[in-house]
């Protein structure tokens, strides 16, 4: 086969047009990006080019997926560039969901217990008022699956231990397509959010260790999910169709 280095040029060089088109504010963060069949004919060159192109775009933080079938592009920010790089190695280390669900258990508990203790009253109504936005989309797996990864990350975020919540964000960046193609009904997204409702209950009780027994569960209860399903814990998070 003699295709390699022609192919990879040439979606190498896609990619780089549309990230100068990004970076010089011709396309603009948060803008929607053409199909992938539009850019096919822009560019003249085939849709696997395209694909291939948007999918450097995406590991390299120029373009991210709101929803699975939409692409908006973004500007990193200058502190990006190890978080990019952890995320595109967990993305070619073919993670598995005992791997992601290892990893969760090993760092959520603990940023929940953190945040419990650390969190403001300000925060702990921030986290409700998430609340109140998830309670309106039960019916939308794809907008509340968003909102669950925002839920989770804010969470981390509260902990202010800047290295466990270092170590969540390239794990969010595996979750969040996991659950855009796992999670489908509402009966799925009322269920996660139930656990929400009780971990922010022990937050703002300010009992560190219920709040942080509550997430495990919240965990664990993810994981029967997907073997109920039918689902091997062993397979590919990047095979979940």
């Amino acid at each position: 086969m003699t295709t390699g280095a022609a192919d990879s040029r040439a979606y190498e060089q896609l990619a780089g047009r549309i990230r100068g088109r990004i970076l010089a504010g011709e396309i603009a963060a948060g803008a929607r990006l053409p199909s992938e069949l539009a850019l096919a004919r822009e560019a003249a060159v085939s849709r696997s080019t395209v694909r291939e192109a948007l999918r450097v775009l995406e590991e390299t933080g120029f373009v991210e997926r709101p929803s699975p079938r939409i692409l908006v592009a973004r500007r990193p920010a200058g502190d990006e560039p190890a978080l990019r790089e952890a995320t595109r190695v967990l993305r070619h280390s073919n993670v598995t969901f005992d791997d992601l669900h290892e990893a969760l258990l090993a760092l959520d508990p603990a940023l929940t217990r953190l945040a419990t203790e650390r969190a403001d009253g300000a925060e702990i109504e921030r986290l409700e008022r998430h609340l109140e936005a998830q309670e309106k989309v039960l019916g939308e797996p794809e907008t509340w699956s968003r909102l669950d990864d925002e839920f989770h990350v804010t969470i981390a975020e509260m902990s202010r231990n800047a290295p466990l919540f270092l170590a969540r964000r390239p794990v969010s960046a595996l979750l969040l397509p996991t659950m855009w193609r796992f999670v489908r009904d509402e009966r799925m997204t009322r269920a996660a959010f139930t656990f929400h409702e009780r971990i922010v209950e022990q937050m703002r009780g300010r009992d560190p260790e219920a709040a942080a027994f509550m997430t495990r569960k919240h965990i664990d209860d993810f994981r029967r999910a997907w073997e109920h399903a039918g689902l091997d814990v062993h397979q590919s998070i990047g095979e979940v169709e």
